[in-house]
């Protein structure tokens, strides 16, 4: 039963060269890796992330470049507008650090928008400053994204037999998740949670919120099944 997700998770690919970014110069020993993109390669760019970005600011521009590294008509301009608002208001990495640990304690609109307000988003996105959330704690909380959310609305009322926790339909009324969108986020990492308990008892691997989000993530970009689980 389980074997789907082996297989979506296992496919996972998401690839990211940080020396592309133009002003990769100006980061001294930072934006100098390529990540491969398979579930390795990406956990080791979480790990350090969560390591070492309470003291470098630039590990959090990594993560924002990496984030958006798949719309190369976005990536720059949006890391530049980040990264030039922060170091105008010169906000330490610790400020932002703590900061999102508040969010992960207390996930709420109102401390989801200290992180934006902290990097310069003016809109009420969900997706960057919730991935910064994701990468530090991936064992409880999946990113987001317009593929998952295309998923969860085409598979939540298959998906929510046999689960306590539900999964929401997300309205999807902009381009980009937003706050409209936020209650069916919170859902979602419910259901991510539970799920990979689940998966974790089925498969004697530990999986975390953000295993069950990456086999989604690739299940359905690259046209897969997953599953319902029992």
């Amino acid at each position: 039963m389980p074997i789907t997700w082996v297989k979506a998770l296992n496919a996972y690919l998401y690839h990211a060269d940080l020396r592309k970014y133009g002003r990769a110069s100006q980061f001294p020993e930072f934006f100098n890796r390529e990540i491969a993109g398979d579930r390795n390669s990406t956990v080791a760019f979480e790990t350090l992330y969560q390591q070492t970005a309470q003291e470098n600011m630039a590990r959090f521009f990594e993560v924002v470049y990496w984030k958006l590294y798949s719309q190369p008509s976005r990536r720059e301009k949006a890391t530049n507008r980040i990264v030039d608002f922060v170091q105008n208001n010169v906000t330490k990495p610790e400020e932002l650090w703590d900061t999102i640990q508040r969010f992960l304690d207390n996930p709420t609109i109102w401390n989801l928008n200290q992180i934006r307000n902290l990097l310069g988003i003016k809109t009420n996105v969900l997706a960057v400053p919730l991935t910064l959330c994701a990468l530090a704690d991936p064992h409880k909380f999946p990113m987001i994204d317009n593929q998952v959310a295309d998923w969860v609305n085409s598979n939540a009322s298959a998906h929510n037999d046999k689960r306590k926790n539900k999964l929401s339909v997300f309205k999807k009324k902009y381009t980009s998740i937003r706050d409209d969108d936020f209650s069916s986020y919170l859902d979602w990492i419910e259901w991510c949670r539970e799920v990979a308990q689940i998966l974790t008892k089925l498969t004697e691997r530990e999986w975390r919120a953000r295993d069950v989000e990456m086999a989604v993530f690739t299940a359905q970009r690259n046209g897969m099944m997953l599953n319902v689980l029992p």
